[in-house]
């Protein structure tokens, strides 16, 4: 399939005359009314149907002669019952399948796109519609046909409206990583024939960029439609899809947005929509969003985030702090986890949670994880006997493969010993590339860095991973041990530890807050607790003073 050349048609769809005969294309365009008479077309719609340009002015269906009979009474069902979509022609004489795609973009005109159809690759979805393998997506209007569409809409009257509905998959990233680019690309095939599904006749379907679809809606009864739709569409889009032989799961978050006059500025009506999908999947991913105009001061608000997170390590606008560690048995100090923290100018003192997934997503965990772990192991080697530095370790420090050689730099640089140092993991990072992170991580066990798996059992393959990889502590996470107690969490709490005395591996249970939650872990074998009741995270000038004056819950309040 040839691919269309949106800059050669967009004059004739943000253009009030809609002439299509100057416009040079090997794609057919044809501009037709409700009476599927031909408004306007160019010479390469005649010329793939065998007819002749005379027919200007007259029907569709008296430029089909050389079509299949059977295909030309298919579409005279369509064009007559105002459907929208693409469908294959085939000629009578060669046999040449033609592609046709029927845009319903401005009632009561129709666009009409033509063009040849690939070979041997089709399949049937919908209601006997048939696509190429990969010309599902291409069929669709494209992202800047969309928008042109969108700055051309008028409301004629005091009914009508236009609604944006954004999709957005959500991990896609992820999946496509997993699968592979030919069956993420198949993927993206499916969903876009599940949106064409769910549309309407009137309804126009956009391939927008990425994994991102858009559904156009004109004159419908809105907010209602746009919110029946999407409605529809998270419940159908969370459904499995089969590639391969393989079953695939997603979810969709959707962004809505609706404009009923011109002064609803409809060409603001994608970034709108695109708001509100951003808000959607921060909220809660495979969900639908309306946008709000407070979602405009939102994302100003987001987007100055990003800029100063950019900034901040080399304005030295970060620092660690420390919370202690104690063993259950001798309630001695025996660490100190390094927390992140960004002292950003006039908001204030942010902590990791506010700012970490996004340095992720930026780029930037890589220059700031090594920064923390130098600092961390720099600091530590000053703290009196043997302490303990834990330093939590991002998911992306183990894609470029130099984790291990800066985890040496560090410690050479600060002297401490490889002892000294142990490394939190959570079990994210290991789904991407469970090869390359076990190698580093017997790597990093090689240096006498010890390993431990953070939040223990939040996640659904944590028993695997401890048969898999060098782990040397559990950290059970704190909400096992904060929550509500029951019989159920209790049970699971005492598994957990048992698990790690059976596999001689160390437990630490985070978030103990109270000598009830200390004693009751103690006393099933756990190995050593975090959280305020030993005490609160001190910044590194305070750490000596915490350490010389420590005494099991008793710790200084000035410090804390």
């Amino acid at each position: 399939m040839q691919p269309v050349d949106a800059d050669h048609h967009l004059n004739v769809i943000t253009g009030t005359a809609f002439d299509l005969e100057s416009v040079d294309s090997t794609c057919g365009l044809a501009l037709i009314d409700k009476e599927a008479q031909i408004l306007s077309a160019n010479t390469a719609f005649f010329h793939l149907l065998d007819s002749s340009a005379d027919h200007l002015g007259k029907s569709v269906l008296c430029v089909t002669n050389n079509i299949d009979p059977s295909a030309t009474k298919r579409l005279r069902q369509i064009l007559f019952r105002d459907q929208c979509g693409f469908y294959d022609l085939t000629s009578k004489t060669d046999k040449k399948v033609l592609r046709l795609h029927i845009s319903g973009f401005r009632q009561p005109f129709r666009l009409l796109l033509l063009e040849n159809a690939p070979i041997n690759k089709q399949l049937t979805y919908g209601n006997g519609c048939i696509a190429g393998n990969n010309s599902v997506i291409s069929s669709l209007v494209d992202k800047n046909a969309l928008n042109a569409l969108i700055s051309d809409w008028k409301p004629s009257g005091s009914g009508d409206s236009l609604a944006t509905i954004m999709i957005g998959l959500d991990g896609f990233k992820q999946v496509n990583e997993t699968i592979g680019r030919a069956n993420a690309s198949q993927l993206l095939n499916f969903v876009a024939q599940r949106l064409l599904r769910v549309s309407r006749s009137s309804d126009t379907v956009a391939y927008y960029e990425g994994d991102t679809f858009v559904i156009l809606q004109t004159n419908q009864a809105q907010p209602a439609s746009a919110t029946a739709t999407a409605e529809r569409l998270v419940e159908l889009l969370q459904r499995p899809f089969l590639i391969d032989g393989q079953q695939i799961n997603i979810s969709a978050s959707i962004g809505l947005a609706t404009a009923h006059s011109e002064n609803d500025t409809a060409g603001n009506l994608t970034k709108h929509a695109e708001l509100a999908l951003f808000e959607a999947k921060n909220n809660a991913r495979g969900s639908y969003q309306w946008f709000e105009r407070n979602l405009e001061k939102k994302i100003q608000e987001q987007q100055e985030l990003e800029v100063s997170l950019r900034r901040a390590l080399f304005l030295q606008e970060f620092e660690l702090f420390y919370q202690p560690q104690a063993s259950m048995q001798s309630k001695a100090l025996v660490g100190f986890e390094a927390l992140i923290r960004w002292n950003r100018p006039i908001k204030g003192r942010l902590s990791p949670h506010s700012f970490i997934a996004l340095a992720e997503n930026l780029g930037e965990i890589q220059k700031i994880g090594k920064w923390a772990l130098f600092t961390a192991c720099k600091e530590a080697s000053a703290w009196p006997g043997t302490l303990k530095v834990a330093v939590n370790i991002s998911p992306k420090q183990f894609e470029n493969g130099n984790l291990v050689e800066t985890i040496k730099a560090a410690l050479t640089a600060s002297g401490l010993k490889p002892e000294r140092l142990e490394l939190e993991i959570t079990e994210g990072l290991l789904i991407k590339d469970i090869q390359n992170t076990i190698k580093q991580l017997w790597a990093i066990q090689a240096l006498g860095v010890s390993v431990a798996m953070d939040d223990f059992g939040t996640g659904y393959s944590s028993l695997n991973y401890l048969n898999s990889f060098p782990f040397s502590k559990i950290k059970i996470d704190q909400s096992f041990v904060r929550g509500k107690q029951t019989d159920k969490s209790r049970a699971l709490v005492k598994a957990v530890i048992s698990l790690g005395l059976a596999l001689k591996i160390q437990t630490l249970a985070e978030g103990v807050e109270t000598k009830q939650q200390f004693d009751y872990l103690a006393a099933n074998g756990c190995m050593e607790a975090q959280g305020y009741y030993i005490g609160k995270p001190v910044p590194a000038h305070k750490v000596r003073m915490f350490v010389n004056s420590f005494q099991f819950n008793s710790c200084n309040k000035d410090l804390c």
